[in-house]
């Protein structure tokens, strides 16, 4: 099993966010496979401990960010996979038509909440 690299981090604590439970998962979580299907990616994870964990009750976890990469025309969105309280993978999409090598070399996170 491998660790979480620094743009799976940025991805989970940015789900943490509106599902503050999963911090408590973040340091027990670490990643089977990296699955990049063109479009996107699959992140499968695993927990090596699960004690002290706060279960969440949602299935999918959003989350109000946009993944901006160097040359995709409109960037990629995710979302958390969840069963019994648990994070399963992480699901990454491209928003439009392009096709995406899973490079996430110089990502950034953009929120797509309108400031107040």
């Amino acid at each position: 099993m491998d660790q979480l690299n620094v743009f799976e981090l940025a991805l989970l604590f940015a789900l943490a966010e509106n599902c503050p439970s999963l911090y408590t998962h973040i340091d027990k979580l670490r990643v089977v496979e990296r699955e990049c299907t063109g479009v996107g990616q699959y992140i499968f994870l695993k927990y090596n401990n699960e004690n002290d964990l706060l279960l969440f009750s949602e299935n999918i976890l959003s989350n109000d960010k946009l993944i901006e990469i160097e040359g995709l025309e409109v960037g990629l969105g995710f979302v958390g996979n969840a069963n019994d309280g648990k994070l399963i993978n992480i699901e990454i999409f491209v928003y439009g038509s392009d096709d995406w090598n899973c490079d996430y070399t110089g990502f950034r996170l953009r929120d797509l909440r309108l400031s107040q």
